[in-house]
């Protein structure tokens, strides 16, 4: 486990992310950064998805000691960040390694800063979200900004032998057999040659087993959605691909791992881990 303490805390520096869109009708609100362009450029330079947590720094930032080497882009506006005293650029990757002293300062050209670590941060997370909302203390760490003295730990990203993307549970899960749920997070997919822009076909042994493979009627389907044909082979929905289908919908990917999906090559393996929540976005 990775981690960092904080030696200085700045004005107002709390865990962020693209916030819990779709539930005002419970009276939350969305929360989330409040620059959303920063963040996405920050997981786009770290090749992570965009919804992973993210430090937000408003008017003053924080010094921060690197207990662990790590992986970092800073984002955003002028903090006058410095990495042992020395000056850093914005919007590149920077490797530090353990004991470094990262420090900011009053912002400048703008009132917020942004720094994302790569890794899959050890945070609090309510409704599939690790933003902050003091006002009811949710999110980040006890849903409050940082002090100083607190630490923050995260997991180093795995260099995958074989890609591995999140799977969530679609409208007909229910109709998979006990066998073929336990399937799609324990084996391999390899993709394919059949594969265009409509969809990718992905090929299994054995083959998914499904209560029915037809839908009453053809239903919405969007980019990410997999559907199960009578094949039992599962064929994931891409860009191109049709708006409504009649297969059931066994599972979809969120938007923001399409890219990656669409990167891996034809004839090669991919693997799932199924989420147990029902993704927000």
């Amino acid at each position: 486990m990775s981690s960092l303490t904080v030696l200085q805390p700045g004005l107002l520096t709390t865990i962020q992310d693209l916030g819990r869109p779709g539930l005002a009708y419970y009276a939350i609100p969305a929360a989330g950064a409040m620059d959303e362009r920063a963040v996405r450029i920050a997981h786009l330079l770290l090749e992570q998805a965009e919804n992973c947590p993210i430090l937000e720094c408003t008017a003053l930032a924080p010094t921060l000691r690197f207990d662990s080497a790590a992986t970092i882009v800073l984002t955003g506006a002028d903090a006058r960040w410095t990495v042992n005293g020395q000056a850093v650029r914005r919007n590149e990757v920077l490797q530090l390694p353990a004991g470094t002293v990262l420090k900011g300062s009053a912002i400048r050209d703008g009132l917020r800063a942004y720094l994302a670590i790569a890794g899959d941060w050890q945070v609090a997370r309510h409704y599939d979200s690790a933003a902050t909302y003091d006002k009811a203390a949710l999110g980040g760490i006890a849903g409050r900004a940082l002090r100083k003295g607190d630490r923050l730990f995260w997991e180093p990203p795995v260099t995958e032998t074989i890609p591995i993307f999140g799977l969530y549970k679609g409208p007909e899960w229910a109709w998979l057999s006990p066998r073929s749920r336990t399937q799609l997070h324990q084996q391999a997919f390899t993709i394919s040659p059949d594969t265009n822009r409509m969809g990718m076909r992905l090929l299994t042994s054995p083959t998914i087993e499904c209560a029915n493979y037809q839908l009453a009627t053809s239903a919405p389907v969007l980019p990410g959605f997999v559907q199960l044909p009578p094949s039992g082979q599962p064929i994931i929905v891409l860009q191109d691909g049709q708006t409504t289908g009649g297969y059931p919908r066994i599972a979809y990917l969120k938007r923001e791992d399409l890219g990656r999906l669409n990167q891996v090559p034809l004839g090669q393996e991919i693997r799932f881990v199924i989420s147990p929540l029902l993704g927000k976005r």
